[in-house]
């Protein structure tokens, strides 16, 4: 193991998730891999000499951001890492600002998505000065699109820097070995409602920004023209940036539409579907549209930057342009009256996911640059 430390820095625990296999296999291949994130659950499957707990909100919150920016001082002046990765908007901000204080000699800011994409105001302002300073306190940056990496350079975020995309985009890519179409055991009651159905379904935070309400706007136009159908929303319904309490309501209690909160396994429920909708209108990349590409189900998304980068138009399911709901509705029934579509599409999406998305590719080219970033005397 290189006695040189890697500091990981997230923002709270579930994006651990954003990690899975990574941080074992570059332990594994002699990088001194440290991970810090608010405390959670998540977090137990480290070993605790690698885990440093500092809590950090998601939100804007000045003294707390302030406190937490203090005890990340600490943390880098006592262990002194030698690069710190830090990514998502808060851990980004806070973890660069830390590291460029304590003059650690590599800061790499990982860009995982832009908030600001989709705001306007005085909270966009905020949004952007803090996207700045990361990227200016940053001695290297990532992107985890072409389109993010190509949306950052044309907002003049990066101050010139070079940025870098790891393989074809995504966080982590995927463990294709996981995605098998057989494990579709889900509970007898949900699987009843389904069985027979033409399922539609979403996974992912339930707020605004992931066009929640346009979803429910398309399948609103579906489930008037045909009675075999079903919506299945998987995902936790949040307070910061809630969708409006109408759209809600029918989540929770129209007769066609099952809803279920979090899933830790979601594999068994893309399995159950037939179509799946991601309207997001600001993503980093969404790696929730290559999982469900990767079972064979065609996907439909926005053509805003990240979820652009996850689908191949007309290919592997369809791009539409952000807040079209009808259009979303057109393509929707297209798959319910076209089955020979409906299997191109997924074929070809799994046949290019598995050829483009291997979590192997992101892991080997992160693993050889952090070789070369260690290699370097600062």
């Amino acid at each position: 193991m290189n006695n040189k430390k890697v500091f990981q820095l997230i923002t709270v625990s579930k994006s651990v998730y954003l990690l899975k296999g990574q941080i074992e296999y570059l332990r594994k291949n002699k990088i001194n891999m440290h991970l810090i994130s608010s405390e959670g659950k998540e977090l137990e499957q480290y070993p605790d000499n690698i885990v440093h707990k500092i809590q950090i909100k998601r939100e804007i919150s000045i003294i707390k951001d302030i406190q937490s920016l203090l005890k990340l001082i600490i943390l880098f002046l006592k262990e002194r890492p030698y690069i710190v990765n830090a990514g998502t908007p808060k851990a980004g901000l806070l973890g660069m600002l830390a590291s460029y204080i304590t003059r650690r000699p590599h800061r790499i800011y990982t860009v995982r998505g832009l908030r600001l994409e989709t705001v306007s105001g005085n909270k966009y302002k905020i949004l952007f000065l803090m996207e700045k300073i990361a990227m200016f306190c940053a001695t290297d940056i990532i992107a985890i699109s072409d389109s993010l990496k190509n949306r950052i350079i044309e907002l003049n975020l990066n101050s010139n820097k070079k940025i870098k995309v790891f393989g074809n985009g995504s966080s982590n890519g995927l463990n294709l070995k996981d995605y098998k179409k057989s494990d579709n055991n889900i509970e007898n009651e949900i699987y009843r409602q389904l069985d027979g159905q033409f399922v539609i379904g979403y996974l992912g935070r339930i707020v605004k920004d992931k066009g929640i309400e346009d979803l429910v706007n398309a399948f609103k136009i579906i489930e008037k023209k045909y009675s075999n159908v079903k919506l299945l929303v998987i995902g936790s319904i949040e307070d910061g940036d809630p969708i409006n309490q109408h759209d809600l309501s029918f989540i929770l209690n129209n007769k066609n539409v099952i809803y279920k909160n979090h899933v830790d396994k979601p594999i068994k429920y893309y399995n159950n579907m037939d179509v799946f909708i991601f309207p997001t209108y600001r993503e980093g990349f969404g790696n929730v549209s290559i999982e469900a590409q990767a079972l064979g189900i065609p996907t439909i998304t926005y053509n805003v930057t990240g979820a652009k980068d996850t689908v191949i138009n007309n290919e592997t399911g369809f791009i539409v342009e952000p807040g079209n709901h009808e259009e979303i509705a057109e393509k929707i029934e297209l798959l319910i009256n076209d089955e020979n579509l409906k299997v191109s599409l997924g074929e070809k999406g799994e046949q290019w996911v598995n050829a483009t998305f291997s979590n192997e590719i992101i892991w080997k080219e992160m693993l050889e640059f952090y070789k070369l970033k260690l290699k370097e005397h600062k």
